[in-house]
C-alpha cells in the first residue's frame, strides 16, 4: 500500500477538529488531511448541549468565546453553511457568596468588549415571572448569548473545509503514530499510513489514547453528563433565555419553541472515569429525578411540564478543568486542543482560528494560551475557575 503525505494531520471529526482544519485550509495550508473514525460529530459534538455563553472568570476563555460568539452569530456570512443559532440571552444567576466573582467577572467582560450587565434579583423578577429568585443576588445577564445546534456547526465546518481542499477521511481509525527522534512523522490508520511532520490530536475523550500513540500522558479523564428535556406547560411558552444557576449547580436552556433541557453543573462519581466505548447514552427514571427536581424548584410553573427525551453525552476532563492546547514538548509537531470539560463547542471557531495559527506559525498571537500549556501539571502551575464550579471556566 502506498503511504500518502499531507502539510498536517487533523485528528478528529468533531466540531474543533472541523474548524481547525477549515481554519488552516483558510491559512494557506494547502494539503490538510482529517481523519475521523465515524462520520462528523458522531461523537461528543452531536450530543453536547449546544449552549452559546461568554460568561467566563478566566480571561483568556473570556476572550474566546467572545470572537467565537460572534462567528456563530453570522455563520452563513463567515463561514457559509447554517449554525442554528438562536440568540436568546443567557442569564447567570448567584447567591451572595459569589457576589465578588460576578462583580470581577462582568467587569472584566466589559473591559474585553463583552456586552453583559449585573441584574438585581428585582430586575430577574422582571425579566421572567416565572422564576424563583429564592437564594439568588445577582444575575450576570449577556444578551448575545443562547445556543446553537453543534452537529449542524460541525458538519458546516467541514463542509466549508473541503471547499477549502481539506480531505475528510471518515470512518477511517488511527491505529498509531510514528515519532522518529522526538519528532512526528507520520499517523497509521485503518486505510494506510499518511506522512506528516505536524498532526493536531483534537480527538475529545479519545485524546489521551491518541497522545499515548506518541509516548505521552495527557492527564484526560471522560466523563459522562446527562440532560433531560421537558415540555413547558401551556402556561409558560413566552420566550425566555438561558439560565445558569450557580447557586444549585443547574443550567436549564430553552429546546424549539417549547421545550426545557435541564443539564448539571456538577458530576456524580458514578460518571466520571467511564468507558467511552460501554457507556450509557440513556438517562433511567432514576437519574431524572433530580433534574426535574433542580427545574421545580427554580421554575414552579413546571409542576404542569411533562417529559420528553434524555440522553448523555461525554466530556473530556483534565484535573483543573481547562484544556490542553499546545505543542507537545519533546514530540516536535505534535499538537494537542483537548480536555475541554465541556465548553469546546461554545469557543470552537476561536479554537480553530488559534490552532490553526499555533500549527503554521509556532505561537498564537491573539490569547494568552499558556494556562493551557502542557506542562503545568507537571510544574504544579494550574490555574483554576474562581467559580464554585469548574464547568464555569
Amino acid at each position: 500500500m502506498s503511504v500518502r503525505t499531507a502539510d498536517v494531520v487533523v485528528i478528529g471529526g468533531g466540531v474543533n477538529g472541523c474548524s481547525t482544519a477549515y481554519h488552516l485550509a483558510k491559512r494557506g495550508v494547502k494539503d490538510v488531511v482529517l481523519v475521523e473514525k465515524e462520520h462528523v460529530a458522531s461523537g461528543p459534538t452531536g450530543l453536547s448541549s449546544g449552549v452559546v455563553r461568554q460568561f467566563y472568570t478566566l480571561e483568556p476563555l473570556a476572550m474566546m468565546a467572545r470572537d467565537s460568539v460572534r462567528v456563530l452569530a453570522n455563520f452563513r456570512d463567515i463561514i457559509g453553511g447554517d449554525a442554528g443559532f438562536v440568540q436568546c440571552g443567557i442569564v447567570f444567576v448567584s447567591g451572595p457568596s459569589d457576589d465578588a466573582v460576578m462583580r470581577e467577572s462582568v467587569e472584566m467582560h466589559q473591559r474585553i468588549g463583552i456586552e453583559e450587565k449585573l441584574l438585581s434579583v428585582d430586575e430577574l423578577k422582571a425579566m421572567e415571572p416565572h422564576m424563583n429568585t429564592e437564594g439568588l443576588h445577582y444575575g450576570a445577564y449577556e444578551p448575545h448569548g443562547g445556543y446553537a445546534d453543534p452537529a449542524l456547526v460541525a458538519n458546516s465546518f467541514a463542509a466549508a473545509a473541503e471547499r477549502e481542499g481539506v480531505e475528510i477521511m471518515r470512518m477511517t481509525e488511527v491505529t498509531g503514530l510514528k515519532v522518529e527522534h522526538g519528532r512526528i512523522r507520520g499517523v497509521v490508520t485503518s486505510k494506510g499510513e499518511i506522512a506528516t511532520d505536524k498532526v493536531a490530536n483534537i480527538a475529545g475523550p479519545w485524546g489521551r489514547r491518541i497522545a499515548n500513540m506518541a509516548g505521552v500522558d495527557l492527564p484526560i479523564t471522560a466523563s459522562r453528563h446527562p440532560v433531560l428535556v421537558l415540555e413547558r406547560p401551556q402556561t409558560w411558552r413566552t420566550p425566555t433565555p438561558v439560565w445558569s444557576d450557580m447557586v444549585k449547580g443547574w443550567y436549564f436552556k430553552p429546546e424549539g419553541r417549547h421545550g426545557m433541557m435541564i443539564g448539571c453543573l456538577t458530576e456524580t462519581e458514578a460518571d466520571t472515569n467511564v468507558v467511552i466505548e460501554t457507556y450509557s447514552m440513556k438517562t433511567s427514571y432514576e437519574e431524572t429525578v433530580p433534574y426535574s427536581e433542580a427545574i421545580l424548584h427554580r421554575f414552579p410553573v413546571m409542576e404542569d411540564g411533562s417529559a420528553t427525551t434524555g440522553w448523555a453525552g461525554l466530556y473530556d476532563v483534565t484535573p483543573d478543568g481547562l484544556p490542553v492546547i499546545d505543542e507537545i514538548p519533546g514530540i516536535e509537531g505534535f499538537f494537542c486542543a483537548v480536555g475541554w470539560n465541556g465548553h469546546g463547542f461554545k469557543t470552537s471557531p476561536a479554537t480553530g482560528a488559534l490552532m490553526a495559527e499555533l500549527i503554521t506559525s509556532g505561537a498564537c498571537t491573539k490569547y494568552d494560551i499558556s494556562i493551557f500549556r502542557y506542562n503545568r501539571f507537571a510544574e504544579h502551575s494550574t490555574v483554576r475557575t474562581k467559580a464554585a464550579y469548574a464547568i464555569i471556566g
